[in-house]
């Protein structure tokens, strides 16, 4: 099998290593929490603040959601959309716009009101995007009036039902056309411009049907999954599909929070949240945290009470097949009295923002951004977790040496950048092999040890004269762990 690599070669799947020669471990990696960047404590953002959308737009970034409360008889104002604007990612200011009424004053940040469920923005990248469409939106709604492209026989009586709206200033927002109907869209869709097939993609949530094992503790009479469909113009959509996990267990899955990967956008990546309930109560929900306000809950609807939520990592590099990782990379942390609860661990769309480190001297990291206290007497927080550039899975090797060996591929560049660490005494070795598993001369280096995110693999002869040809990268590792290489 021969696979061509250009530029980023990530190891956040199996796609390239030789699992029959590989005795090191590829495994996803957690980030670490940074602190609250944003509180959402008006009187107008409730106490369910959530669905974020984060876009980075000429210099500053735009951020998106959605507000409303829960179990609050004081606040009957329904669902608005809220914006705030950032520098850097991590100082947020709420412009006051006077755009929308709240409880008879204009002072505030709403650029939507009354809305039916969810919201979510894309600036749009493609070339041939008309001003006025530069900013799209998708939406839940109940009524399709207002909106082109309805399907012959829907009525009112059909919703849910999944828009899309359009702006030029990404403010300012219009009703566009309808982009499916017949399925359930009452979570975070995502919507996107893939350059490198010319073609939008939409990813929304859809339930199908699952066995019932009575003998599960786990309440899953269908499953919450994500199908796709895409388009050439934003109005033909095709008929949507599953997404494909490679025969992975099928469990339910809410918010998708997909994205392009910016610093290699052939690359596709989400966070998608993991939707567990539990049959009924049970002596572990009587030692929970937060027991009075989950029975509270109950009495609306049991899943209330019962389900939780946490948060995984996917990649894909055709939008339509995916690996994802089970173990989860964010959970709802230690005990207290406003987690472990559903909605927890939903995580912004688009919010994967380069911040500088938290250190002197030290590289930049990766920020994403998850929902903090849903549903709670507190204000909601949006809180910043941090990743090592690439750094959302890696091959890892304990203290005694394993090996990665990686499929036959070609590749284009001279110069080769490992993103790697390794402890004091881990090393890390690499033999460039031809395509029959022979060592080539010239092509083995000796130890590499350090941690560094874009370190120059040295050889005694010149990368680029192998540049084109089949080849196979043997790893050595020990106490160490191989995120990403680079050829440049």
């Amino acid at each position: 099998m021969v696979l061509h690599e250009k530029g980023l070669v990530p190891f956040w799947d199996d796609h390239l290593i030789d699992t029959r020669f590989s005795t090191a471990t590829l495994s996803v990696n957690k980030p670490e929490k940074a602190g609250v960047v944003i509180e959402f404590d008006q009187p107008w953002e409730g106490n369910a603040t959530d669905f974020f959308t984060i876009i980075r737009d000429d210099g500053f970034y735009r951020l998106y959601y959605e507000t409303w409360s829960f179990f609050d008889p004081e606040y009957t104002e329904g669902i608005n959309v809220c914006y705030a604007e950032s520098r850097d990612g991590i100082h947020w200011e709420k412009p006051d716009l006077g755009m929308c009424e709240f409880r008879g004053s204009k002072h505030n940040n709403i650029i939507m009101t009354d809305i039916c469920d969810n919201i979510t923005v894309m600036k749009d990248p493609n070339p041939a995007c008309p001003p006025e469409q530069k900013y799209k939106a998708l939406m839940m709604v109940k009524n399709m009036a207002g909106y082109a492209n309805i399907p012959q026989g829907y009525t009112e009586e059909s919703w849910p039902d999944l828009v899309s709206l359009v702006s030029s200033d990404g403010i300012h927002f219009e009703k566009f056309s309808v982009v499916s109907c017949g399925y359930d869209y009452d979570t975070q869709n995502t919507l996107h411009w893939n350059r490198h097939t010319g073609k939008y993609y939409v990813y929304f949530r859809e339930f199908h049907p699952s066995p019932d094992d009575p003998a599960s503790p786990l309440n899953e009479p269908s499953i919450r999954g994500i199908r796709v469909m895409e388009s050439e113009d934003f109005i033909h959509w095709t008929k949507p599909v599953p997404l494909d996990f490679g025969g992975a267990p099928d469990y339910p899955l809410y918010v998708n929070a997909v994205m392009a990967y910016p610093y290699d956008d052939r690359y596709y990546i989400g966070f998608p949240s993991r939707y567990v309930e539990r049959r009924g109560w049970t002596a572990n929900f009587e030692r929970l945290c937060g027991r009075e306000k989950r029975l509270e809950r109950m009495k609306m609807q049991t899943r209330l009470g019962t389900a939780v939520t946490d948060c995984l990592f996917m990649s894909s590099r055709d939008n339509y097949n995916w690996f994802r990782f089970d173990e989860a990379i964010i959970t709802p942390g230690p005990e207290t009295f406003a987690n472990w609860i559903y909605g927890d661990c939903f995580v912004a769309v688009g919010g994967l923002i380069e911040t500088g480190s938290r250190f002197p001297y030290e590289p930049n990291e990766l920020s994403i951004f998850v929902d903090n206290h849903h549903w709670m007497d507190v204000p909601v927080e949006l809180v910043r977790y941090v990743y090592r550039m690439d750094g959302f899975a890696s091959v890892k090797a304990p203290y005694a040496p394993k090996t990665l060996r990686t499929k036959t591929f070609t590749f284009e560049g001279e110069t080769l950048k490992l993103n790697f660490r390794t402890s004091a005494r881990g090393h890390i070795y690499l033999r460039i092999l031809d395509e029959r598993g022979t060592p080539i001369e010239g092509y083995s280096t000796c130890e590499i040890f350090g941690d560094s995110i874009d370190r120059t693999v040295d050889f005694d002869k010149p990368l680029g004269d192998l540049a084109g040809r089949p080849v196979i990268f043997d790893f050595t590792l020990s106490d160490g762990e191989i995120y990403s290489m680079r050829f440049e």
